[in-house]
């Protein structure tokens, strides 16, 4: 199943940046139904592209006016589903305190699992009006955000999957 999952985002993706705006696919003049279409990059034998997708954010330029590496500690987690909500003593497969590393310039989100597994999520997107930033992606099936701010401490984490939402409390500070 994963590898099938896998197979759809790739697809998924494909699609995205083929329909994007300034993308190949999206100036290639159009064809008669004759033609054989050319695709604009090497593909591999499931018909994904092998070069990085224009739908994946690249690392953030040197200069940008991200802030640099934040350091979260989520204390407080609920579970919600249909029936109701419930506290929970863990975030995902992490005990509470549950510890990230957000490094902007990479894109990228660090954690540890309880059984000492380093974990890396991409970043899909940040956005924010310099007070309030708002970041998201997605990791494994499942949908996450967080908002955080540059200059107080509160964070709050969300994340969708399997017919629950989590979301978590904590705060965040300059990473050392």
């Amino acid at each position: 199943m994963l590898k099938s999952a896998a197979t759809a985002l790739c697809l998924i993706l494909g699609l995205a940046a083929a329909q994007a705006p300034g993308s190949a696919l999206a100036q290639a003049p159009a064809q008669s139904q004759d033609a054989p279409v050319q695709p604009p990059q090497a593909l591999d034998s499931s018909g994904a592209p092998t070069g990085p997708s224009d739908a994946v954010p690249p690392a953030a330029p040197a200069g940008d006016t991200l802030p640099d590496a934040i350091a979260c500690t989520f204390d407080k987690v609920f579970i919600c589903a249909a029936a109701g909500c419930n506290p929970s003593p863990e975030l995902g497969t992490i005990d509470l305190p549950a510890h990230f590393l957000i490094h902007f310039g990479e894109q990228i989100i660090a954690s540890v699992s309880d059984d000492k597994r380093p974990h890396i999520s991409s970043i899909q997107s940040v956005i924010g009006n310099g007070e309030t930033l708002m970041l998201d992606g997605n990791d494994d099936m499942a949908a996450w955000a967080i908002e955080l701010s540059p200059t107080a401490p509160e964070a709050t984490l969300s994340t969708l999957a399997g017919g629950k939402v989590l979301s978590a409390f904590g705060t965040c500070q300059k990473a050392e």
